[in-house]
């Protein structure tokens, strides 16, 4: 730490700018190494789409001959024309692919798999030659010699790193031409020769029509592989989708109607009848036009990663140049930086570190060496501090004096205040007591009026109820009265009937005495009958006298009950007239309650405002006896510093005057409060 303090400006930003550089050194190593790395992996790949295109072809061409080898050999002889002339091609695609496959790569794997393919070729056309092989034995032959082939690819797309390639649109087209296009061919040469040699003999057994079928099935799946990667492909790189779109959707249309006719002229044909020669034209077209699209797709990888290259090495190279050109602004800026800190400190950072400890210790009377070419500075500001701190502690120290009166004064206002506010507060608490006291006797006269109201609601429903029972009592004397009556204009009947009975009597005797002896015993018999009519009348009499005695008095009884009513009515009318008054009394009386209970919650809000007064009060004269301790704090510290004594007395005496006062009118102001 010493050794930088001692470093000018300058140096300490050449320091930071050394370190910077290291820094950023490091990173740009990783990227430069990271994109050459990809620029020669891009390159490499490139340079093996030319290898890759001329196995391809040469597995097209050995396709063919096996589908017309396998038609010569079942007795097509203008297969066997062909033939010849595609066993000369054949050999000049391997001449051609050949110097591809050298000692540059140092790869043995590969270089075996290619002396193995090439002596199998050599061995297969000298038996075709000599005449001593048969069709399964040739188609098994060209079968070897394409799967070496494959693994010829295959092992040249790990040379090249394409198996390994990161981007998403190469990495799929290579997917879809380096693998799955070639399989694609394979499946469909397959199908072209079996198909081919069965339709040549015109006849075909289960296990050759099912070995067909998948034949025809895997050409399906590979067809579906290629075409998704070429989608996704497509999808990622527009030149891919511009270049390959049309001619991928032919030759996918092409693969699917030359799969169809697999399956309608051979494995679901009732009898093979189809010609082979239009049927190995319709797969082989397909086939040429799948190796055609694999050929300007690899025109098109190499185009790729050739623009990845370019475009990896123009980022290099663009980083290097804004690296170059960053580093010199940098220095640019770190000079100016260094001139403009060194200008606005106005001198060397310890030199400023030196004065500000001074200032810092109390010192105010030394000199300060400030720059008169930057008046702005650091050191000017200082100086100009150093000047002003001379009347600013003056000012201070006065008034901190003052602030110690006045927050004494304070404190002692305070004081009597608190003293003033715990009286009230003592006051306002038994005038909360007297109104809890208050208020609870109105609550029980409220409860009292509702227990009255309550009774007088009671009495109400029962003068009402016996109001209803007195006028059932006047209704049934009603219906007495009229049943009195009836029974008496009943009597009146039977007694008319017992006179009537009487005469009738009397008329029976005077017919018995005029009969005589015969007619002596109804005599008799009358004699009774008006014997009886007699006393049914007498009896009569007596009832009726009785029945008419019973209605007056009934009368009476109906006439006493219906004043009985009339006076029940008025006493329900009272009673329900001091009902309503009751629950008048008890709803004021409520009210009176909730009033008092309100008035005792302001009282009681009311004291515990003033205890938080005294409170509040008991504080601000702690708070002024601690403004005290400050202030005479203060004095103690304002007099660390040291400075001329004549020429703060000159600057601060009148600001001492003029200071003083307005400290102390706020503390009679809170005096007279």
């Amino acid at each position: 730490m010493n050794f930088i303090e001692r470093l000018k400006v300058g140096h300490r930003f050449g320091l930071i700018g050394a370190m910077a550089l290291v820094l950023t050194l490091a990173p740009t190593l990783l990227f430069v190494d990271a994109a050459a790395d990809g620029m020669h992996s891009a390159r490499l790949e490139a340079s093996g789409a030319a290898p890759s295109k001329a196995a391809l072809t040469l597995i097209q061409l050995t396709q063919q001959h096996r589908g017309l080898t396998s038609m010569a050999l079942n007795g097509n002889a203008e297969a066997q024309a062909r033939r010849g002339a595609k066993q000369i091609e054949v050999a000049r695609a391997i001449d051609a692919l050949s110097p591809l496959i050298g000692a540059d790569l140092g790869n043995p794997a590969i270089e075996a798999t290619w002396a193995r393919a090439r002596q199998s070729w050599k061995s297969l056309t000298s038996r075709i030659a000599g005449g001593n092989i048969d069709p399964a034995q040739s188609f098994t032959a060209h079968t070897a010699l394409i799967d070496d082939l494959f693994q010829t690819t295959d092992l040249l797309s790990d040379a090249y790193g394409l198996s390994r390639d990161p981007k998403i649109d190469s990495s799929q087209l290579i997917q879809a031409m380096v693998y799955a296009l070639p399989a694609l061919t394979e499946e469909l040469g397959k199908a072209r020769a079996t198909g081919a040699a069965l339709l040549t003999t015109g006849t075909a057994s289960a296990a050759d029509l099912q070995q067909l079928a998948v034949y025809v099935a895997r050409a399906r799946g590979e067809l579906e592989r290629m075409t998704l990667a070429l989608d996704k492909a497509s999808h990622a790189n527009s030149l891919i989708k511009s270049r390959l779109g049309t001619r991928a959707r032919e030759a996918s249309e092409l693969t699917r109607q030359a799969l169809k006719l697999a399956a309608t002229d051979i494995i679901e044909a009732a009898q093979l009848s189809a010609p082979p020669a239009p049927y190995f034209a319709r797969l082989t077209q397909a086939i040429d036009t799948l190796v055609a699209l694999n050929n300007e797709a690899m025109d098109v990888l190499e185009t790729v990663l050739d623009s990845r290259a370019s475009s990896l090495s123009t980022q290099l190279y663009l980083l290097i140049a804004f690296l170059l050109a960053l580093a010199a602004a940098a220095g640019v800026v770190g000079v100016l930086a260094a001139r403009s800190i060194t200008r606005q400190l106005g001198g060397e950072p310890g030199v400023v570190v030196d004065i500000a400890s001074a200032v810092a210790e109390g010192d105010l009377g030394s000199d300060i060496p400030a720059s008169q070419h930057n008046p702005h500075s650091i050191m000017a500001a200082m100086a100009r501090m150093q000047s002003a701190l001379h009347g600013i502690v003056h000012t201070v120290r006065h008034s901190a004096e003052a602030i110690a009166i006045a927050s004494e004064q304070i404190a002692q206002g305070n004081g009597d205040l608190a003293a003033r506010t715990e009286k009230q507060a003592g006051a306002l608490e038994k005038t909360a007591a007297a109104m809890e006291q208050l208020s609870t006797t109105v609550r029980q006269n409220a409860d009292n009026a509702g227990q009255a109201n309550a009774l007088a609601q009671n009495a109400s429903t029962v003068a009402t109820r016996g109001g209803e029972l007195v006028f059932e009592v006047v209704a049934t004397m009603k219906d007495i009265s009229d049943s009195a009556r009836r029974i008496a204009d009943i009597i009146s009947v039977i007694d008319g009937i017992a006179f009537q009975t009487n005469i009738l009597a009397l008329n029976a005797a005077v017919e018995a005495a005029r009969a005589g002896d015969q007619g002596r015993g109804f005599a008799v018999v009358a004699s009774e009958v008006r014997s009886l009519a007699q006393r049914s009348a007498e009896a009569a009499k007596e009832i009726k006298q009785l029945i008419t005695s019973s209605v007056a008095r009934t009368e009476q009884g109906s006439a006493l009950v219906d004043r009985a009513g009339d006076t029940m009515k008025e006493v329900v009318a009272s009673i329900h007239r001091v009902t309503d008054i009751m629950g008048e009394i008890s709803s004021a009386s409520a009210e009176q309650s909730i009033g008092v209970t309100h008035v005792g919650q302001a009282v009681t809000q009311m004291d515990q405002s003033t205890q938080q007064n005294a409170a509040l009060v008991e504080e601000m004269a702690a708070a002024a006896s601690s403004l005290n301790k400050q202030a005479q704090e203060l004095v103690r510290s304002m007099s660390v510093f040291r400075f001329d004594q004549a020429r703060l007395e000159e600057q601060a005496l009148p600001e001492g005057h003029s200071g003083s006062a307005p400290v102390r009118r706020p503390a009679m102001a809170l005096l007279s409060a």
